[in-house]
Formats: C-alpha cells, sequence, structure tokens
C-alpha cells in the first residue's frame, strides 16, 4: 500500500495540468506534504519503479529495472 503523498505524486504522473492541491485532496494527502516531496524530487532522478529519489552516491542498475 502506498502513502497518500505517493498517490499524489502517482496521480500529478499521470495528469500533469492537475494542480498539486486538488491531487492532495483526492487522495487524502496534506496540501504542505505534498509540496514538500515535489520540492525534494525537483532536478533529481527518480527511480521509476518505486518513485525514490536516487540519492547523492547511487546510481541506478538499468540492466535490473523491470520493462
Amino acid at each position: 500500500m502506498r502513502s497518500p503523498v505517493n498517490e499524489a505524486l502517482k496521480l500529478l504522473a499521470d495528469h500533469p495540468d492537475l494542480p498539486p492541491s486538488t491531487a492532495a485532496r483526492v487522495t487524502g494527502a496534506d496540501d504542505c506534504h505534498v509540496f514538500q516531496a515535489l520540492r525534494r524530487r525537483a532536478g533529481r532522478e527518480v527511480c521509476p519503479c518505486c518513485g525514490q529519489v536516487v540519492r547523492k552516491g547511487f546510481a541506478l542498475d538499468r540492466s535490473k529495472l523491470k520493462e
């Protein structure tokens, strides 16, 4: 089961024209937590499988990703 914030981020990825506050309201997440997650992800590489930010010093092994 995903957290409400992750659900809102997934919803925003699927519907880029949707405002973050609306995505938060639909999933039951707090607006401030969704905006904070968006700021954390800005300009960083995100794992396509789990949606986590890839931290500095780490790299994705693309050969192991699901297709």
